[in-house]
């Protein structure tokens, strides 16, 4: 077996975005998108409290400790700004793919939840420490 530098130099195939398509996630709503990711957004409550629940599927991958991360509803003439419910974040690869699963819930109170309904959600952003990733709604 003799040993190859073409081998070790060859790109490595290069992730489509076209391929995020095929993973189908049933545990929420699609809500948004960009050119990279997938995320799907859906209203909970817990004992009374109602919160966000996401998740972002496609090449977007973070670990985050003891800060968390924000979301932002961006609204025609306002925003809505959330915190996460946890301050750890951590993004986990999906078997087999190049492709990532992160899970965040964020806090809200009734009247954010009614704002996020009721007005035109133009743009939602997350930001993560110093990173800010955006989506545009479906």
């Amino acid at each position: 077996m003799a040993f190859s530098f073409s081998n070790i130099l060859k790109s490595k195939k290069k992730v489509v975005p076209t391929e995020i398509q095929k993973i189908k996630f049933d545990g929420a709503t699609k809500y948004a998108e960009n050119k990279t990711d997938d995320m799907y957004l859906d209203f909970e409550e817990l004992g009374g409290f109602p919160f966000i629940k996401t998740v972002i599927i496609g090449l977007f991958s973070t670990k985050i400790k003891r800060v968390g991360c924000t979301l932002t509803f961006i609204f025609e003439n306002d925003t809505l700004t959330l915190n996460s419910d946890n301050t750890d974040v951590e993004s986990n690869q999906i078997k087999n793919t190049p492709f990532y699963f992160t899970e965040i819930d964020f806090e809200l109170n009734d009247d954010e939840a009614d704002k996020i309904r009721t007005q035109k959600v133009i743009e939602i952003q997350y930001n993560f420490k110093n990173k800010i990733i955006s989506f545009n709604l479906l």
